[in-house]
């Protein structure tokens, strides 16, 4: 999906979070235990990079009243609330939710800030 400029490096972001969800969900098949593991190698790193990753989309979207930004706000609020579990079915959950996330950020957030906010998210970006 072609992405402006000011979206771009956030995208390319969600690569790296769908790979880990997509593991924690196959993992999760496998044993539940396994899942847990390598939540317990992962967290710190997945969690500094989250928390940096929806700060900088939250800066991006700042004074942008659209009625998507209200899912984006409490999937973000649920996933920082999740990350910090280690329960597996919170995990299991977690992944799930972060999947579909980037999901909507990428198939609706995102096209339709390009659409109508550009010049807001110019004044707003944070790179």
């Amino acid at each position: 999906m072609k992405r402006s400029a000011l979206l771009k490096s956030l995208s390319r972001e969600h690569h790296g979070a769908l790979v880990y969800a997509k593991r924690l969900l196959d993992l999760s098949q496998k044993d539940p235990r396994l899942m847990q593991s390598y939540w317990r190698d992962i967290c710190e790193v997945v969690q500094a990079e989250l928390k940096t990753h929806f700060a900088e989309e939250e800066k991006l979207v700042e004074g942008i009243s659209e009625p998507l930004l209200a899912r984006f706000r409490d999937e973000h609020r649920l996933l920082r609330a999740l990350f910090k579990s280690e329960d597996a079915d919170q995990l299991k959950r977690f992944a799930n939710l972060l999947r579909e996330h980037i999901r909507f950020e990428e198939r609706e957030l995102f096209p339709c800030l390009e659409a109508r906010y550009y010049d807001v998210l110019q004044q707003n970006q944070v790179r």
